[in-house]
């Protein structure tokens, strides 16, 4: 009984929080987490757990754990740096890429992603071990994980069409 009281806590504090978060209009990106979403000023960060969902102007993500990092610009929180765990998805235009691990920088706008990664389009699959994004440049580098392993990819036959 105490577990399911301290499981219906948890939803309505998030559930406060993230009515904090929407009427903060001047934010450019959410956060959700179906377990938990810690809150720390000090270190500017936000750490969310379970079935988290990241979105912002360019992408969202999807994954099983988040860290980001935030700094203040003119009365709103400008993420900088999110880290993504487990279960990686990000929807990205047309593309979804998915991996293990996946590290989103501000100030160069690229995605990295690495682990067992695929970049999904609408013609091709491409997989490998290493995916960077370079979302300006509408640019994608990936990379094998040694030697011995491939970077692959599937185009649909009438790709051309």
């Amino acid at each position: 009984m105490v577990l399911l009281s301290l499981k219906v806590m948890i939803k309505v504090i998030f559930f406060i929080f993230s009515l904090f978060l929407y009427s903060n209009a001047y934010s450019e990106s959410t956060v959700k987490a179906g377990d938990s979403l810690i809150w720390d000023s000090e270190n500017q960060s936000y750490t969310a757990t379970g079935s988290v969902e990241f979105s912002n102007d360019t992408f969202i993500a999807f994954s099983e754990k988040m860290i980001a990092k935030y700094v203040e610009q003119g009365g709103k929180e400008l993420f900088t740096v999110v880290e993504l765990f487990k279960n990686v998805r990000i929807e990205l235009k047309d593309e979804i890429f998915q991996g293990d691990y996946a590290i989103y920088t501000r100030d160069d706008n690229t995605i990295k992603l690495t682990g067992d990664v695929s970049i999904q389009s609408p013609t091709r699959l491409l997989t490998g071990h290493e995916l960077i994004a370079d979302i300006d440049n509408n640019k994608r580098i990936l990379n094998s994980a040694n030697d011995e392993s491939l970077v692959e990819v599937l185009l649909e036959n009438n790709a051309n069409n």
